[in-house]
């Protein structure tokens, strides 16, 4: 109660005016649209005055130099979140923040289960950026049983986010929590603070070549996203047409898919082109941009490739493309696991000269992190108000 009592006295003045203390809890900072996410929410939070730390169970990785210098950093020096219960609970309990909000269900399960040695009380936040459903069913057999049990125990303890409001329903209905309990906050994709990235920037050679049309996906190299399916389409679609295909990123499944790539002897047009730090400036010299993915939760991929004025295939998974593209208003909709129809939609777009229209700058305003940032301070606070509440 003392994080309660601390604020209460706080909010006797304007509420807009209390800075807020925040720990962003994350898995690590080598990949993953959470990381992102936490990268672009905490450089907002600061630069309006709150004070953030990023705490992961692994600090280093490819985006740490993307942290705002302004943002404090804890190691939790865990390989995993779920062996960093005590190392999060000292964090806390030394910080002492208003708040913790952790990216995704795996640090919020850790987070619940390191209460036990909380002497502090923060607002706990646990926001969702996947379908639940599909992502437990990835796991191990342990995994399987455990997850959804740890999942709806831990989320009886917090306050829930969902990233977009198709996820919010979903998510309630999983977890099995009341409608007060879960709150839509779009995730934020754009940092308002910097304009497009230059044109001068180190391009993938094919995007600089004209000479054939070329494709871009970018994702984690794992199941949930569908690259094997992609390759498979890619095969198809070379039979009668002449193009390219450069996926970004890593993950476990590389090998498998280069495997798959060498078996359809692509190895000249398909390229797993490793982890990028500019995917903005890729997309933009793309002939189309192709989600591929069997589920999601948001699909942030798809509102770069909008800002960047690229044309947009993506599978009609659960559940952020339809709700981003406006259901096929802004890009092409296929349905999931479906080679022919993703062939054939590949393959309309290398003769489509009439793309579809992109939405205006009034729509992409709440994708920024500005908007981000102020509607988890204003769920804070009003979470804060709350527990203030009940307390007097």
């Amino acid at each position: 109660m003392a994080a309660a009592r601390r604020v209460q006295r706080s909010y006797c003045g304007s509420m807009e005016a209390v800075a807020v203390k925040v720990i962003f809890f994350v898995p690590q900072l080598c990949s993953g649209g959470a990381q992102q996410v936490a990268i672009l929410l905490s450089s907002a939070l600061v630069t309006m005055g709150h004070e953030v730390y990023l705490a992961a169970a692994t600090l280093d990785g490819k985006l740490l130099h993307r942290v705002n210098p302004a943002c404090k950093h804890a190691d939790l020096k865990a390989k995993k979140p779920i062996q960093a219960q005590k190392e999060l609970a000292n964090l806390i309990n030394n910080i002492k923040p208003d708040a913790l909000i952790c990216f995704g269900i795996y640090t919020g399960i850790a987070a619940a289960l390191s209460r036990r040695d909380w002497k502090y009380d923060p607002i706990f936040i646990i926001r969702n950026e996947n379908n639940l459903s599909m992502d437990w069913r990835q796991g191990t057999f342990i995994n399987r049983i455990l997850g959804p049990i740890l999942s709806r125990w831990s989320a009886k303890r917090a306050h829930i986010i969902a990233v977009s409001h198709r996820l919010e329903n979903a998510t309630k209905q999983y977890l099995k929590i009341s409608s007060e309990s879960i709150t839509t906050i779009l995730n934020p994709v754009i940092d308002d603070s910097n304009p497009l990235i230059p044109s001068s920037t180190a391009l993938h050679p094919w995007l600089t070549d004209d000479k054939y049309p070329t494709f871009v996906a970018m994702g984690r190299l794992e199941y949930q996203k569908g690259f094997d399916v992609l390759i498979d389409a890619f095969s198809q679609l070379q039979a009668t047409c002449s193009a390219r295909l450069v996926i970004f990123g890593q993950g476990s499944l590389h090998d498998d898919l280069q495997h798959r790539i060498d078996k359809y002897r692509l190895s000249e047009k398909i390229d797993l082109a490793g982890h990028t730090d500019h995917p903005l400036e890729h997309m933009k010299r793309a002939h189309a941009f192709v989600l591929s993915s069997r589920f999601e939760g948001f699909g942030l991929v798809l509102v770069e490739a909008l800002r960047a004025g690229t044309r947009v295939i993506s599978t009609d998974c659960e559940y952020g493309p339809a709700e981003i593209l406006e259901n096929g208003r802004y890009g092409t909709l296929v349905p999931v696991d479906n080679v022919e129809e993703l062939t054939l939609a590949m393959r309309a777009s290398l003769g489509d000269d009439q793309a579809k229209p992109l939405p205006n700058n009034t729509w992409f305003k709440k994708f920024t992190a500005a908007e981000a940032a102020q509607q988890h301070i204003s769920l804070i606070k009003s979470l804060i108000a709350h527990r203030s509440q009940e307390a007097g």
